[in-house]
């Protein structure tokens, strides 16, 4: 499937599995050359020997993450968008794609890597994504700050894509198999891909209770806990967010996982669903994003839901 960048970004699950295994997995020529991450970069090594071919291995062509961030840091001093005595752990946030739970650090393929930076300029960003290859996107936010819409009395916040693409994959391990969930980096929350992740986990147990149930997944983002559900017992899921990039992105996260039918999806106000809904459901999930008081979504939902769950 085609992605706004007009590659081929967005792979069916069965094609992520294909390599996911051994995709940062180093070969045996691979180096094994890392730096600290809290030290200056300056006092580890002369920026200078820090070029597109520094510690690349000729078999695979992966270098390892702290090298890749370690080149990202040099163009950034360089252009003087940190300070000189800046460590590699200052330079950005890093975020493999595809993504799935690590037991150690990754050697990176090229186009692999997303990285969000507070602090970066047009000319700054272009260079790191023409002169280090694993780069996939160079983003510019404050990772403090909430993306998308926190709730109804707010704007929409994104982060600014100076440079790439900002299309990355969370590859989510389930009791159901694997669940890939695909988002644009640049507007949709962060998540991460780990084995035991606490909302799945409350969800599988709450679906015991029940043997076919419908469900609103009424702040779904990419979609993610409702795509759980139907590869769970649910009968039907509705699919609710008041941000479109995220009801949007559930579209494209249902076709991936091969769900074809079962569901609905609204871009809707929350409190607005009593009005819109005209049949009941069994659950309703609130995943609210974090200090935003559920009270009145709970009461909402509870009108069209015989069951409120606050995940």
């Amino acid at each position: 499937m085609k992605c706004q960048c007009d590659e081929n970004c967005i792979e069916n699950l069965d094609e992520l599995l294909k390599t996911i295994d051994e995709k940062y997995t180093p070969c045996k020529e691979c180096s094994k050359k890392t730096f600290k991450k809290a030290m200056p970069l300056r006092k580890q090594i002369k920026l200078e020997k820090l070029t597109t071919q520094y510690e690349r291995c000729p078999t695979c062509n992966k270098r390892h993450i702290d090298v890749v961030m370690a080149h990202v840091l040099k163009i950034m001093i360089e252009n003087e968008q940190i300070i000189k005595t800046a460590s590699i752990r200052k330079a950005a946030m890093p975020l493999i794609t595809p993504a799935i739970e690590l037991t150690q650090p990754p050697y990176l393929p090229e186009r692999s890597l997303v990285i969000i930076t507070p602090q970066i300029d047009l000319k700054t960003s272009q260079q790191i994504y023409e002169q280090v290859p694993e780069i996939k996107a160079v983003i510019k936010g404050d990772i403090n700050q909430t993306l998308g819409i926190k709730d109804e009395n707010t704007q929409k916040h994104n982060y600014q894509l100076m440079s790439g693409c900002p299309i990355r994959c969370d590859i989510q391990k389930t009791d159901k198999g694997y669940i890939p969930i695909y988002k644009d980096q640049s507007k949709l929350h962060i998540e991460y891909a780990k084995s035991n992740n606490e909302k799945i986990e409350q969800i599988s147990q709450i679906l015991t209770n029940y043997e076919n149930p419908k469900i609103i997944d009424a702040m779904c983002g990419p979609g993610t806990l409702g795509i759980y559900a139907l590869k769970n017992n649910a009968q039907k899921v509705l699919f609710n967010d008041i941000n479109s990039d995220s009801t949007n992105t559930t579209q494209i996260n249902l076709k991936i996982n091969n769900i074809t039918d079962n569901y609905e999806i609204m871009n809707e106000n929350i409190l607005d669903l009593p009005n819109l809904v005209d049949e009941k459901y069994d659950i309703g999930f609130i995943d609210a994003f974090p200090g935003i008081d559920v009270d009145k979504y709970v009461n909402c939902l509870k009108k069209i839901c015989n069951e409120v769950i606050i995940i």
